[in-house]
């Protein structure tokens, strides 16, 4: 019996949501985008697509020509052994089972560094055993993640070489899944899951899991579908739709997910709720994409996964033969996904915004090759044309003579990530004074990178495993950033948005203000290009007429040496919870003055600081999230009401 209806009502009400399916050719509210010429139109130059839906295009499968590739082509044909043995080897044996309750990925971390441990299929299960839960239940997730891709690659494998052991093997897996879910229990921690640990989760395997259907169905008696349907998609979907409450990356995945589902099942309320419901991929997009084509989290990490959502729904959609439902989204996306070029830094280097990773790339050569089938660029096809893929084998890309160089940086501001760049004279800023969005937001307004020629000065650390205590308590606060501090405090609240004030006409200065940086406090920062040097002004109001500790933070990959050390003996650095990372550290004296030499890489360059108010400079090792897994913190501090700092940076 088809229970639809049981598991849709379920979902609405638990969302909240009052939703009556809108037709297909409605159109939404008023967009905040611009029209579909305009956003075919931007970024031009990089894009390649062809057919009706240029800039982009349809990916498509082309099985016969795979097999000829395969038996024809010694490449592939060693490739295609390769997959074939290492499935052959994960089929051997039992990978899956019903007493076991998926965990966190972001709890496979090392306990000392936070930075995740690297999952692989031959690891063994933890030990069920005090002090090993999250461990293994981590283990779990990340098991059972690897083991429906597998699914897949047997579902290709099938269709590729007609071999029914893959057949066997994809349709008892998807069996296991519709038997199992009921049974796992419900984990409502971060959304409503039981295939997995969290919503998200479920979403991304559903796109896997759905792509398997699409293979196997024609060759599956109906009874079987209408269990897997019945049993698995239906209330996951459910769980999915009952998990989408806020404006997010996550809620992209759920209505990608829940729209596949919908069109693979034919299920109309499913398609209407990914296409057209409150949390469906139009609105989404339409509320969390700013004009300049940054998504509104401010974390191009978080920009490229939405990306990657959308390619798994743009994908799933041309193979069904449903891509015109979706064109619009289709081409925002290609935006979404070039857009950060714009930002990059010298040698391809991404800033690092809120909680991504560190040491990223943009452009995202990588996701540019795996989104060309939908999302194509000159880049992206050059990147993919070697690469051997189930994506090339079944859809390769055009050939490509020559890439267009990517447009340089320039000064301006970057209104869809509350920001505003300075690029002169070799110098290239990235200057925050905001966030939009609570999700992964860092304690970090007024923050910026910096960089002279390409070697980096200032680098954000983004942030280490979501599991690990480093992750909350020190690299999502104020002092693992470069911003003002109050006590020892940056931002209060956060989220929250700042404003820019001024930009040179030649791009050779800019300010940026928070007029409620904290409760009654007030702070301003000045980037500026004056000759040969990098000038940082900052200045901090409490509104208070008690004097407080104000100062500025920076951290550094640099190594740092005081010009002219004079020790301070008993200080103290402020008792904020970050500042506890703090290691081996020295203070200063600085009455009015301090100056320091920063040896980056073997680039030195001279820092000169000064201010009023100021007291005291600290200088300490700090955590980092990459190799060596240290840094230097710089701490410039003055006791007053009002202060004013003057930082100068110049190369020796």
């Amino acid at each position: 019996m088809n229970n639809l209806r049981l598991w849709k009502g379920l979902a609405f009400a638990l969302a909240g949501i009052a939703f009556e399916p809108m037709a297909a050719s409605e159109d939404s509210a008023e967009p905040a985008l611009p029209g579909n010429d305009q956003i075919r139109a931007a970024f031009a130059e990089l894009k390649a697509g062809e057919g009706g839906y240029t800039p982009a295009r349809p990916a498509r499968e082309y099985w016969d020509a795979a097999r000829r590739r395969v038996t024809g082509d010694p490449r592939w044909a060693t490739w295609l052994q390769q997959r074939t043995d290492w499935l052959n080897t994960w089929m051997a044996q039992p990978r899956e089972s019903a007493d076991w309750i998926a965990g966190w990925v972001h709890d496979y971390v090392d306990p000392n560094t936070g930075v995740l441990l690297n999952w692989t299929p031959d690891q063994p299960i933890p030990p069920d055993e005090p002090g090993s839960e999250k461990l293994r239940a981590a283990w779990i997730a990340h098991n059972r993640i690897y083991n429906i891709d597998r699914v897949l690659d047997a579902a290709r494998l099938f269709r590729l070489t007609g071999d029914n052991r893959y057949f066997d093997w994809a349709a008892s897996q998807l069996d296991f899944y519709a038997d199992a879910y009921h049974g796992f229990p419900l984990q409502t921690w971060n959304g409503r899951a039981q295939l997995m640990n969290q919503s998200l989760d479920e979403a991304t395997r559903a796109l896997v899991l759905i792509e398997t259907v699409r293979l196997l169905k024609p060759h599956v008696p109906a009874a079987r579908v209408n269990h897997w349907r019945d049993g698995l998609f239906l209330p996951l979907a459910a769980n999915l739709m009952a998990s989408s409450r806020e404006v997010h990356n996550i809620a992209v995945w759920h209505a990608a997910a829940v729209t596949l589902i919908g069109l693979e099942f034919d299920q109309t309320e499913l398609i209407a709720f990914g296409k057209h419901s409150p949390f469906g991929l139009r609105s989404l997009l339409e509320t969390g994409v700013s004009p300049d084509w940054f998504w509104y989290e401010h974390s191009l990490s978080y920009q490229d996964y939405v990306v990657q959502a959308m390619v798994e729904l743009l994908v799933g959609a041309s193979l069904r033969g449903r891509l015109a439902d979706f064109a619009r989204e289709l081409w925002i996306t290609q935006n979404l996904m070039i857009a950060p070029m714009t930002v990059r830094f010298a040698d391809e280097d991404a800033p690092t915004l809120n909680d991504s990773p560190p040491n990223r790339k943009a452009p995202n050569r990588r996701l540019w090759a795996a989104s060309r089938r939908v999302l194509p660029t000159w880049i992206g096809l050059k990147e993919a044309e070697n690469q051997l893929s189930w994506d090339n084998l079944l859809d390769p890309p055009k050939a490509v003579d020559s890439v267009p160089p990517l447009p340089e940086a320039v000064s301006g501001p970057v209104p869809g990530l509350d920001a505003v760049q300075v690029v002169k004279n070799g110098w290239h800023a990235l200057l925050r004074y905001g966030q939009k969005a609570r999700f992964h937001a860092q304690q970090e307004a007024l923050t910026y990178e910096l960089q002279y020629g390409d070697t980096w000065i200032l680098r954000d650390a983004g942030t280490v495993g979501y599991g690990s205590p480093l992750h909350k308590d020190y690299f999502s606060r104020a002092p693992a950033h470069n911003v003002p501090l109050v006590n020892g405090d940056g931002q209060t609240p956060w989220p929250s948005e700042g404003q820019l004030d001024e930009i040179a006409p030649d791009g050779s200065s800019a300010t940026v203000s928070h007029p409620s940086y904290r409760p009654g406090v007030t702070a301003t920062r000045r980037l500026a290009v004056e000759g040969g040097e990098f000038i940082d002004e900052v200045g901090v109001t409490t509104g208070s007429d008690t004097p407080q500790a104000i100062g500025v933070v920076l951290n550094t990959p640099c190594a740092v040496t005081a010009d002219s050390p004079s020790i301070v003996e008993g200080a103290s650095l402020p008792t904020a919870t970050a500042f506890h990372y703090w290691k081996d550290w020295t203070a200063y004296a600085a009455p009015g003055t301090w100056s320091g030499t920063l040896d980056c890489g073997g680039r030195q360059f001279a820092l000169d600081v000064s201010g009023p108010a100021m007291q005291r400079v600290y200088v300490g090792t700090v955590p980092d999230s990459a190799q060596p897994y240290t840094r230097r913190g710089i701490y410039v501090e003055g006791i007053a009401s009002v202060a004013q700092f003057y930082l100068a940076f110049r190369p020796l």
